[in-house]
């Protein structure tokens, strides 16, 4: 009967805790089948323009001695992730669709403003500056990389 009363409030003091945190490059990574990959500073700004895509930043760290090739991104509370990278020709910048996208062994990918991002599309509504949502990073292995995903205001973006 005790440990029954004991295990709600051992979770809940982890989670108060875990949210005490305050390290900018913490590993924030919560379920993993993807062995030597790691995330950090995962972020969700949300856009200026309501009904425009929002974009996911963090850095994808391979400390496997294997290459890893990003399947498919899923963001909880939206309908559609897409890996874009930002392209400057002749004094323009555009996006374009990013595709084949391998983290090499013993290596980082960033994903930041200005170069490589998730273009995250139909963001529901709830979605609030300050809540988290989940990140869900699929390779072609099979394997996962699962995350909180912390939301965060338009303005989040241009003091990256």
């Amino acid at each position: 009967m005790r440990a029954r009363l004991l295990a709600p409030a051992l979770a809940v003091s982890l989670l108060l805790l875990a949210g005490c945190s305050e390290g900018k490059n913490e590993v924030v990574v919560t379920k993993t089948t993807a062995e030597g990959m790691q995330l950090t500073e995962p972020r969700l700004v949300l856009p200026i323009v309501k009904d425009s895509p929002g974009a996911v930043y963090f850095t994808l760290v391979n400390s496997s001695a294997k290459p890893r090739k990003i399947l498919s991104i899923e963001i909880a509370g939206g309908d559609m992730a897409m890996i874009h990278d930002t392209v400057d020709k002749g004094g323009h910048s555009s996006m374009t669709m990013a595709h084949d996208v391998v983290v090499a062994a013993g290596s980082s990918m960033a994903f930041a403003p200005g170069g490589r991002h998730v273009m995250v599309t139909g963001l529901k509504p709830d979605l609030k500056p300050g809540a988290d949502t989940e990140l869900k990073i699929n390779f072609d292995t099979g394997d996962a990389l699962v995350t909180s995903l912390p939301v965060a205001a338009p303005a989040a973006a241009a003091g990256n």
